[in-house]
């Protein structure tokens, strides 16, 4: 080996500006630069500490806060409620278009930009549908046809304030018809910032009636019923992702067990130890918390 290579890779700084000014050499190529830590730790909204979400992608820093701050990072709407479109458009979340081990959607996949008007007694309550918006989160199958047919479906407010057809999601995982009047009828002049930001959609799980048997082998009577927090998981991953493959959006629709989530069903197909915590006797206070109700 050539004294000047044994130099450099013995001298150090020193030897290597030395020889630098009498052989020539080049300066050394600057390192490259630290590649940023991918969030390591998140939390519930009871703040108990969470394995990582996806360890090879670096995630948004609202994935690592809790539940106040996360209301302050997000964006609000005319009226003050949380605007979760304009969160996914200014980068604020970056939810996942898929499972894990499902193969990515094309990049330039189906989008139905079909956006249009409900026509109302009058201009000003004319109310606009954007397919668009709706398209980047959920699946045509969600809505269409058991919510709406295709086409011609008569939509009154009474309805929507029940809870029906556009209020089987707005109020109660996204903006409420109650105070969002303006995101629809675009014509309308309303008061700003009347409303509070609210993290809507937690969903407090029913019991799941024993007909295998094997009533009085497992006493859950003192565990809180799960409760499930739709604002971690939609900043995580779109709406499509679960709905409607993995859960139908629709009360009683769903029958989740823990055999099942062991099996990698339901909440299993990422509660696994591995892109997020697996369900174990050592951490039931993850999902189960809060009062005891034993029905």
């Amino acid at each position: 080996m050539a004294w000047w290579v044994v130099a450099l890779s013995v001298g150090g700084a020193a030897c290597r500006a030395a020889l630098n000014s009498v052989l020539d050499i080049p300066p050394p190529k600057p390192a490259p630069p630290a590649t940023a830590t991918p969030v390591a730790i998140t939390t519930n909204p009871s703040g108990t500490l969470l394995p990582p979400v996806e360890a090879d992608t670096i995630r948004p820093v609202i994935e690592s806060v809790p539940r106040d701050s996360a209301v302050a990072l997000l964006p609000r709407d005319h009226a003050g409620n949380i605007d979760w479109a304009e969160a996914l458009r200014n980068g604020t979340i970056a939810p996942r278009s898929k499972l894990p081990g499902q193969a990515a959607p094309p990049v330039n996949g189906f989008q139905f930009a079909f956006d249009f008007t409900y026509k109302g007694l009058d201009t000003l309550f004319d109310a606009r549908v954007p397919h668009s918006t709706h398209t980047e989160w959920i699946a045509c199958q969600q809505c269409h046809p058991r919510i709406f047919p295709y086409r011609n479906t008569p939509v009154t407010m009474g309805e929507v304030f029940q809870g029906k057809l556009c209020g089987e999601c707005h109020g109660k995982v996204a903006f409420p018809p109650t105070t969002g009047c303006e995101r629809c009828h675009t014509r309308m002049t309303m008061p700003a910032n009347r409303a509070q930001p609210v993290l809507l959609g937690d969903v407090t799980l029913g019991r799941v009636v024993d007909t295998a048997g094997n009533a009085g082998k497992v006493d859950v009577g003192g565990l809180p019923r799960a409760v499930f927090p739709h604002w971690v998981h939609r900043m995580r991953y779109r709406c499509k992702v679960c709905h409607m493959e993995v859960f139908e959006p629709r009360v009683g629709a769903n029958v989740v067990t823990m055999r099942a989530i062991a099996d990698g069903q339901f909440c299993g197909a990422c509660h696994d130890g591995a892109t997020a915590f697996r369900p174990s006797i050592d951490n039931c206070q993850q999902c189960h918390r809060g009062t005891v109700k034993t029905d």
